[in-house]
């Protein structure tokens, strides 16, 4: 089965290099028009017109994989009402310390203080404290990982349960997100970590 939060991470990450490899063959398409002079037929128009064309595809490209992930207000009331049914339900914060990545935070932050959820401390060392909230850890990775500890597995993790929920509200805004299942002394059972990686 084709897991689709990994299939983004890597499509993303290709599509920047396919965008600048499209990109690179525009212009020395384009630059090789003007150095070798071809005489002025239809046929340097059409090689100039679809050279040109592959420079904008690589530009629209590389701007699609370089662009903020963000959650709008509209979708930050549309992840909090998936997930207000479970309002109480404690999580922290892990982000890599990138603006992107702080912002997008900041983003589900909102979405699920709306929700009622309470955020505490990272219970795992901390970092990053951003103005008027808990500390949050720091993390070097690319994407969005929900995680929650082997022992809370079926209260928290299981089909229809609130990290569960959440990861699937996430992934409907469009964020590459994982579910993941960590070892016991590897993170607190006190809470769900929400983990905001660099942009995939």
């Amino acid at each position: 089965m084709l897991n689709t939060a990994a299939f983004s991470m890597v499509l993303f990450s290709w599509l920047k290099e396919i965008g600048e490899i499209v990109l690179l063959i525009g212009l020395s398409g384009e630059v090789a028009l003007l150095v070798l002079r071809i005489s002025k037929g239809s046929w340097e128009r059409g090689l100039g017109i679809a050279f040109a064309v592959l420079v904008l595809v690589g530009v629209g490209l590389q701007y699609w994989a370089d662009s903020p992930r963000t959650i709008g207000p509209a979708s930050q009331q549309r992840i909090a009402d998936a997930i207000k049914p479970f309002q109480g339900t404690p999580f922290d914060f892990s982000v890599e310390l990138d603006p992107e990545s702080v912002d997008l935070m900041d983003n589900i932050g909102q979405a699920l203080d709306a929700a009622g959820w309470h955020r505490q401390a990272v219970a795992q060392g901390s970092g990053y404290i951003p103005p008027g909230k808990p500390a949050a850890g720091i993390v070097v990775f690319k994407g969005v990982e929900v995680q929650i500890t082997e022992s809370r597995q079926s209260d928290w993790g299981a089909a229809g349960k609130p990290a569960a929920v959440l990861l699937q509200a996430l992934r409907n805004e469009g964020l590459t997100a994982l579910l993941k299942r960590v070892p016991n002394d590897q993170e607190s059972a006190d809470a769900i970590h929400v983990k905001v990686g660099a942009k995939p």
